[in-house]
């Protein structure tokens, strides 16, 4: 019921303009970096969470909102910035987006549109087509699964799940996602090769890996203005990866893109974040040691000069605006 009384609360906030007044008399003099994945509506979207996707009519009244209201930069020029100590127009934003879906194509297209840029963070082994990003992948073969139940062994361990229904699935995709997170790549692989012979789905390989961007088109994105970021080689959990591993997904993922790109590759992003280890003082300094200039996080948070540029904060992003709205007017005056 809380919840429910606090939606409305912005909601109505929002629809009074008391959001607009305390953007105009107490502007944030911070940077909120929006932190969003995919653009897919919901009947359509099989692969990501429905909490980090949004609509394309629901990003592009995102878009459009941010472009009128606030001013709407790079990461390039924030970073820019802030490293040469030169004040940023006050209440501004930077769109940002983690995995290197395909249907980012279409969210660098809106913000063009609009005069904006993004900062897209790719897994360049997906890209690349090597291997499907196995987070697509569980999601696929578990809600098109045919079988009744799923078990899998882990570490002389066997879990057992029900596929018998939508709920049941999913319920079982967050405890698949869960041993992954928790874990190194050969027990990610493990898992993946009994999801795959369970499950076995003849189309499942083509249809993942044509969820992901393809080079062709990071290379159009990159030409219009948009910035390219890397998220390691393979989205695999960096603090329970053996250190050469991990250093090798986060350095190898910026050589691949400078490669292909033939730019400098200045920001990361980690992967794996939510309710699991996922950084780490370990990791922090493998990400500067690999070049990178910034590192974002999902943390909550606002990001200026004092901020821990490899370990830059953001602002979660969920399909009812007036929501991201009030976490950023909002959130700026709890400092």
């Amino acid at each position: 019921m809380k919840q429910k009384f606090m939606s409305l609360l912005k909601a109505a906030l929002f629809q009074l303009g008391f959001f607009h007044l305390l953007r105009v008399f107490f502007p944030n003099k911070r940077v909120a970096i929006l932190r969003y994945h995919a653009v897919a509506a919901p009947e359509k979207n099989f692969y990501t969470s429905l909490g980090i996707s949004v609509s394309e009519s629901e990003f592009e009244q995102h878009v459009r909102y941010f472009a009128k209201r606030y001013r709407i930069l790079s990461l390039d020029e924030v970073i820019d910035a802030l490293l040469a100590r030169k004040p940023l127009p006050r209440n501004t934003v930077v769109f940002t987006f983690d995995d290197g879906y395909a249907d980012n194509f279409l969210a660098a297209q809106i913000l063009k549109k609009h005069g904006g840029s993004g900062t897209f963070y790719l897994t360049t082994n997906c890209i690349d087509r090597k291997e499907p990003l196995w987070l697509v992948e569980v999601n696929y073969l578990i809600q098109h699964a045919r079988k009744t139940a799923l078990q899998l062994q882990v570490h002389g361990t066997a879990t057992q799940m029900s596929l018998t229904d939508s709920a049941a699935k999913q319920a079982a995709a967050r405890t698949v996602v869960k041993i992954i997170k928790s874990n190194n790549r050969a027990v990610r692989e493990t898992v993946r090769q009994q999801l795959r012979e369970q499950l076995a789905e003849p189309n499942a390989r083509a249809v993942t890996e044509a969820i992901m961007l393809n080079w062709e088109q990071v290379r159009q994105m990159a030409d219009d203005g948009m910035v390219i970021g890397a998220h390691t080689l393979s989205h695999l959990n960096l603090p329970n990866a053996e250190p050469e591993d991990a250093l090798h997904e986060i350095s190898g993922s910026r050589k691949v893109l400078e490669e292909r790109l033939g730019k400098p590759i200045r920001h990361f992003s980690v992967p794996n974040s939510g309710p699991y280890a996922y950084y780490n003082d370990a990791v922090k300094k493998m990400v500067g040691k690999s070049g990178f200039v910034s590192s974002v996080v999902s943390a909550p948070g606002f990001v200026d000069e004092r901020s821990d540029f490899l370990e830059l904060h953001r602002v979660r992003t969920v399909p009812e605006l007036y929501k991201v709205i009030a976490t950023i007017e909002l959130g700026k005056l709890g400092r």
